[in-house]
This record gives C-alpha cells, sequence and structure tokens, in this order.
C-alpha cells in the first residue's frame, strides 16, 4: 500500500525533470557575453560610430574642396560666342560677322579649389560635432553598464532559480518522510487515517511546488540567454556567486557614471553653440582658385586655358534680428541642458545612497533569516522525533515543516537580494562595469 502511495507521488516527478544543463559561464565571460552580443549595445555603439563620422565630415569642411567639373555649352549668340572663342583662343575679328556669328561650341573643363580663411561657423561646428561624438561614446558605455548590470541580475535569478530548486527538493524528500511515518503509523494502528490523508496532501503540495520551481528554473535560463545576447543557447552559470564577491572593494569617491558624463558633454556642446551664435555677428572670408581649359571639338580638350585666383569678404550687417533670435535659443538650451545635468546628478547621488542603504538592510535581512532558518531545523527535527515516538500530533509536524520551507526560501531569497544590493551600489556610481570587467572600459 505505502508503496504504491508513494509511486503514484513520485512518477509524474519524473516524467518533468528536464534535459541536463548545456555549457555554463562564469560572471565575468556572462558580462563579456552581454556588451558584445547584446543588440542594445551594438545599437547605442553603432550610434557612436556614427557620431565620429559626423565629426569627421564637420572637420573636413576646414580643408580646402577641390572640383572638377565638365560643362558643354552651344550657341550663336554674338556675346558668348565671340567669349567662347577667345577663351579657346580662337578669337579672330578679320572678316568675322561678329552680329551674326556661326553656332559656336565650347567644352570647358574647369579645376575649382575654394578654402575658408575665417568662417566661425565651421570651425564651432566641428568642435560641437566632437564635442556630440564623445558624448555618444559616453552614452554607448552607460548602455554597456545597464547592459551589464541586467546580465548580472539574471545571473542571480537563475542561481536563485537553482536555489530554489534545491529547496523544493529537499522539502519534498522531508515531506515524502513525513508522508511515510504517517502511513506506517497507520498500518501499525497507532496513527489516524486523517494524518495519513493530511501528510499525502501536504506531501502533493511539496510536489506541485517542486514542478513550478523547475519551471522557473527553466525561464530564469531562458531569460539569462538573452540577457548575454545569446537567446538560443542553452547556457547555465558555472558557480553562485557570494557576497565575498565584492569585499575589499572601496566605494567610489566621486560619481563616475558615464550618463553624466554625457550630459556634461552636451552641455559643453551648447556652450561651443551659444558662442557660435556671438560669432554670427563677425565677416566671412575665403579664397578661390581655378585652372580651366576650352576646347571647340572634344571635352577635357585644350584649345585654350587659363587661371584665376581670388579672395572674398562678406558680412551680414542686417538679417532681420535672425542671429539675435538664434543666440537666445542657444544660450536657453545651454541652460536647459544645465539644469537637466545638475538633477540628474543630484538623482544620482540619491540613488547611490538609497543603493547603500538597501545594501545594509539585505545584510541584515539575511543575518536574520539564517538565524531563523537554524531555529526551525532544530525545532522541526525534535518534532519529527517526537511524533515517531507518539508524543506529538501530526498538526505539530507539518507546522514546524512549513515553518522550515519558509525558513529556506527566505535564506534563498535574502542572498540573492543582498548581491543584487552589493552590484546595485556599484552600478549606481558608475563603476560596475570598470570593477568586474575592467578590460571592456580599458581596453
Amino acid at each position: 500500500m505505502l508503496t504504491k502511495n508513494l509511486l503514484s507521488l513520485i512518477l509524474p516527478l519524473l516524467l518533468v525533470v528536464g534535459p541536463a544543463w548545456g555549457a555554463t559561464i562564469d560572471l565575468a565571460g556572462a558580462l563579456q557575453s552581454a556588451v558584445t552580443n547584446r543588440p542594445l549595445a551594438e545599437a547605442a555603439r553603432q550610434q557612436a560610430e556614427a557620431a565620429r563620422h559626423q565629426a569627421g565630415a564637420a572637420k573636413s569642411y576646414l580643408l580646402p574642396q577641390v572640383t572638377v567639373a565638365e560643362n558643354f555649352a552651344i550657341t550663336d549668340e554674338p556675346g558668348n560666342s565671340m567669349f567662347m572663342k577667345l577663351n579657346q583662343e580662337r578669337l579672330s575679328l578679320a572678316g568675322a560677322d561678329l552680329n551674326h556669328p556661326p553656332a559656336t561650341r565650347d567644352f570647358e573643363t574647369r579645376l575649382t579649389l575654394q578654402q575658408a580663411l575665417y568662417n566661425p561657423d565651421l570651425s564651432y561646428g566641428y568642435r560641437q560635432a566632437q564635442k556630440g561624438a564623445d558624448a555618444a561614446a559616453a552614452s554607448a558605455l552607460w548602455s554597456e553598464d545597464r547592459i551589464a548590470f541586467a546580465a548580472f541580475s539574471a545571473y542571480l535569478d537563475l542561481q536563485q532559480a537553482h536555489a530554489a530548486l534545491a529547496w523544493a527538493q529537499s522539502s519534498h524528500r522531508e515531506a515524502l518522510e513525513v508522508f511515510r511515518v504517517a502511513s506506517e503509523r497507520r498500518e501499525a494502528g497507532t496513527g489516524l487515517k486523517a494524518d495519513a490523508l493530511r501528510a499525502k496532501v501536504f506531501l502533493a503540495e511539496a510536489q506541485r511546488r517542486l514542478v513550478t520551481v523547475q519551471n522557473d528554473l527553466a525561464i530564469a535560463k531562458q531569460r539569462f540567454a538573452l540577457a548575454l545576447g545569446t537567446p538560443e543557447a542553452d547556457v547555465d552559470i558555472a558557480a553562485p556567486l557570494t557576497p565575498d564577491l565584492f569585499r575589499g572593494l572601496a566605494p567610489a569617491a566621486t560619481l563616475e557614471r558615464a550618463d553624466l558624463q554625457a550630459l556634461s558633454l552636451q552641455s559643453q556642446a551648447a556652450e561651443l553653440a551659444y558662442r557660435q551664435s556671438k560669432a554670427a555677428y563677425l565677416p566671412r572670408a575665403g579664397l578661390q582658385a581655378s585652372y580651366a581649359l576650352h576646347d571647340s571639338a572634344t571635352p577635357f580638350g585644350a584649345d585654350g586655358n587659363g587661371w584665376s585666383v581670388g579672395a572674398s569678404l562678406s558680412w551680414d550687417l542686417f538679417d532681420g534680428f535672425r542671429r539675435g533670435e538664434t543666440k537666445a535659443r542657444a544660450a536657453a538650451l545651454k541652460r536647459a541642458l544645465d539644469a537637466q545635468r545638475l538633477d540628474a546628478t543630484r538623482e544620482a547621488r540619491l540613488q547611490v545612497e538609497v543603493a547603500r542603504r538597501r545594501a545594509e538592510e539585505a545584510r541584515l535581512n539575511l543575518t536574520t533569516a539564517k538565524e531563523a532558518l537554524a531555529a526551525a531545523e532544530e525545532g522541526n527535527s525534535l518534532t519529527l522525533d517526537r511524533y515517531q515516538a507518539g508524543l506529538a500530533n501530526l498538526s505539530d509536524l507539518l507546522g514546524t515543516q512549513s515553518a522550515l520551507e519558509r525558513g529556506r526560501m527566505a535564506v534563498v531569497q535574502a542572498e540573492a537580494g543582498l548581491l543584487l544590493a552589493l552590484g546595485n551600489i556599484r552600478f549606481q556610481d558608475g563603476t560596475f562595469l570598470k570593477t568586474f570587467l575592467p578590460q571592456e572600459v580599458n581596453p
């Protein structure tokens, strides 16, 4: 009878046991995989790369611009016809009907060089683009920080799922033992049928809980793989993390968050934009030079040739107050970015302080949970001995067993909570990736 009942309860569990684990990865490997393979990290890096090329394009306007052009024209207009022949060095007035010339063709090959001598828009534009590229690079680093911390959190979730499975398996074994003892006492005539039924219900609940944590473990593995940027991989953690991971790590003296650095660089770019708007009241100067070939029959021919060099100076004296409005707009944007950076800095400092307080709270929770678990284990052992000796009823035993299960789960959750809280301190002060993957930050 006992064997039949046990098989009926255990057999479903054997059918839901999953396959063996796949490859394993440690924390450093997990963080490296996340920042390398996550599409969000790649998107941020490509945005930084685009900003860098934009800065390069802005710099190119400071260099000479050289163009070559080939133009063709045909006309019988007297003036244009005469100048075409003159450029081709074929003009002859003897016997020519200047008022009614024949159609004249001209192939013009012109090489032109232009160089800005003084144009604040170009220099300030390049410096703004460079600050924008630096800000995009800082934003990419912050994206990697967030992605790495998400992978750390997923690592802890999977670690907690493994611990929960061990807890559920232990609880199931103990529920089996309670059911065995209750069944034996009933068969021996010293126990009640109601006690055996309650023990069977208790075992069924332990079985249901075990199936749930097995599913939770499978889901945690999938989320972990997704956090690593390899959603199709079958990957597991190599080893559980402990609070010793953070031992000896001194708190950061200042905030080193890349998102605050990006805001600072954006503010500097806004300052350059404001200075550019002030420089709009200054003149612009440039240099132009060209060399031209003219031919009446073939492209790139050389019946005649010539060169020219010139300089230009322009100065907008009145533009309908456009420059004044642009200057006011630039000043407002600069103030807005300064205010945004100040608010973000204050918020980051608060987040660091909250993270530190939560870490102290999590450390105390873990100590309390371990003490409660030790008491629950001793109480359950004593009650089980008393029940087997007929000195305690099943309700007392099931009560201590439930307290033991809650205590085990509380320790699992408290350990994961402490690790997450300690990691959150490093994330909030901007040193998480520098601490656990320094080669990624400083290659």
